[in-house]
């Protein structure tokens, strides 16, 4: 221990300094290497769930030792690739996650004792509401649906039995139309006993009321209702006429509806003169006589009556005659009462965007081209006709041809992800790529690598050792021989050496290697091979000194058998 404390002394407190950073940074990186390497890959188990039901099943997926994961809404659970399967297994057997409002799995967990008949009431109506919604999610285009039913009961010593009610809130995603709105009336009032459809209002998410009940002339919601059929009434048959002309998805089409929402009651009374009838006449006559006394005498003639007048001497007598006709006419009139209920359209208002035309040129590229005027007034003109169009209303119709807003405008290409965001979302796989590319490298450096030298030095013949472990030629040494090429630096080797004592003794002399004698002959017994000029050399030896090569072989099997 005391050397190893001087030894790092003496490397001084630089280097010392250098090596702790070095050695905390090589820590850091294996920390964090294996940290990578051990976190699983996530993928998306479930989405767009309610934070209760993403509870419930983070819940269970613990419970059941799988390791998970929320989003920072709450929305989406996530389990690691291989737990998939068994997670979703192990979430099937529990009944998750559930499919929206529960129906009548409220009474697979629920037993008849200790319930009471007010407790069954209400679970029946949440299980019946529970069911509808899910069927009414079904409906393409409806993303989500809540329903209450009323089912009122009826009270005690009464006759008749209220009338149950319904409403329904949907949400999709696109605009409930119409259709929908009348198929989910259907479906709600079919599945109520005595239900009538009139009875089942149907709303939107935004507040906007789809269907309601007509009963109630002038209501906000028989007025919302009827202004929805009217708009998308006119909206699907103004775009079905100008389809068929610019083409389908070309045209945008927005009908505004404004309804009347007072009772009015308007009498009107006109007389026309020249229709005159005479309708009564009336005719009077009359007759008087009378008779006067002489001026300035006094008598009782004045009071004689007019028959004995002639009777009484001096007196006048006077006369007269009336003639009176009265005509009455009737003179001809007209009487009109008019009575305008709540939702009589007042006034429309349509507007009309149309896309250009885009024309493909010769050389492949494509141009817009704005409509022109004469063709947009026709247009306008078939809007008109189609909507109903009273100017005396007030309707206004509006047609302008715009170009659509898409991908090949200045907006540029759909936004594809960049090699940086595909490097970082998969990080994790590359890092783990790369470690393990880098441990199967170290161990073929500090493994493998060492063992195969180790074995080549083992099998690499000594100095003045031929192929296999025999003993090599010192063909330098030779009268008029060469060192075989491949072969440098062999000699030295007792056999050659004798069999060259031997030929120079009786005066035999090699001739040199010819061309091509370094070629490799392989031998089953031999490790690496023997070139073929050695071996034309001992032929030639054997052929021409027999007896000392045999000299030779004996001394080898000698060598070897006291090895």
């Amino acid at each position: 221990m005391q050397a190893i404390l001087e030894n790092l002394k003496s490397l001084g407190w630089r280097r010392l300094s250098v090596l702790g950073g070095t050695g905390f940074a090589l820590v850091l990186a294996v920390f964090f290497g294996l940290s990578v390497i051990t976190t699983p890959d996530y993928i998306s188990l479930y989405r767009d769930l309610n934070p209760a039901d993403a509870a419930r099943i983070v819940d269970s997926l613990e419970a059941a030792g799988i390791r998970s994961r929320t989003d920072t809404a709450g929305t989406a659970v996530s389990v690691p690739a291989e737990d998939m399967a068994r997670a979703r297994m192990e979430l099937a057997s529990l009944g998750l996650p559930s499919e929206g409002t529960p129906g009548w799995e409220l009474f697979d967990e629920q037993s008849g004792l200790g319930m009471n008949s007010f407790m069954q009431r209400v679970n029946r109506m949440r299980a019946m509401e529970g069911e509808l919604a899910r069927s009414i999610q079904t409906i393409d285009g409806v993303e989500a649906a809540r329903v209450h039913l009323v089912l009122p009961e009826r009270e005690p010593f009464s006759r008749e039995r209220p009338k149950p009610s319904a409403s329904v809130i949907v949400r999709g995603s696109r605009q409930i139309g119409m259709k929908q709105a009348h198929a989910i009336r259907s479906l709600v009032a079919s599945a109520v006993p005595d239900l009538a459809p009139a009875q089942v209002t149907v709303l939107s998410a935004s507040g906007e009321t789809i269907l309601a009940d007509d009963g109630e002339a002038g209501s906000e919601a028989s007025l919302q209702s009827a202004r929805a059929q009217i708009e998308d009434r006119l909206s699907q048959r103004i775009t079905q006429i100008l389809s068929a002309r610019v083409g389908a998805g070309n045209a945008r089409v927005t009908v505004s509806v404004d309804l009347s929402s007072e009772r009015q009651v308007v009498r009107e009374q006109s007389y026309d003169p020249d229709q005159r009838v005479v309708r009564s006449t009336e005719t009077r006559e009359e007759t008087t006589q009378d008779q006067r006394a002489a001026s300035g005498e006094v008598g009782v003639a004045d009071d004689v009556p007019a028959a004995l007048a002639d009777a009484v001497p001096g007196s006048n007598t006077n006369s007269s005659n009336t003639s009176n006709e009265i005509v009455n006419y009737e003179i001809g009139g007209k009487q009109v009462e008019t009575v305008r209920e709540p939702g009589d359209v007042q006034r429309m208002s349509v507007a009309v965007l149309i896309n250009g035309i885009y024309n493909v040129q010769p050389d492949g590229s494509v141009q817009y081209e704005e409509r022109s005027a004469e063709e947009i007034e026709r247009l306008q003109a078939l809007v008109q006709s189609a909507m109903g169009f009273d100017e005396n209303r007030g309707d206004t119709v509006e047609v302008v041809s715009l170009r659509f807003m898409d991908y090949s405008m200045d907006v540029g290409e759909p936004v594809a992800r960049s090699f940086a965001q595909i490097i970082t979302d998969n990080l994790g796989t590359i890092l783990r790529g790369l470690f393990a590319l880098g441990l199967v490298a170290a161990v073929l450096a500090f493994g493998v690598r060492p063992a195969l030298l180790r074995l080549m030095e083992a099998n690499r013949p000594a100095a003045g050792e031929g192929p296999g472990g025999l003993p090599a030629p010192d063909t330098a040494a030779l009268p008029g021989a060469k060192t075989p090429p491949g072969l440098p630096g062999q000699s030295n080797v007792t056999p050659i050496q004798a069999l060259r004592d031997e030929q120079v003794h009786s005066g035999t002399v090699l001739d040199p290697l010819p061309e091509g004698s370094a070629e490799m002959v392989s031998f089953a017994s031999v490790q690496g091979g023997v070139q073929r000029g050695w071996i034309n050399t001992v032929g030639q030896l054997i052929e021409d000194e027999p007896e000392d090569a045999i000299k030779v072989l004996k001394g080898w099997l000698a060598e070897g058998t006291a090895t």
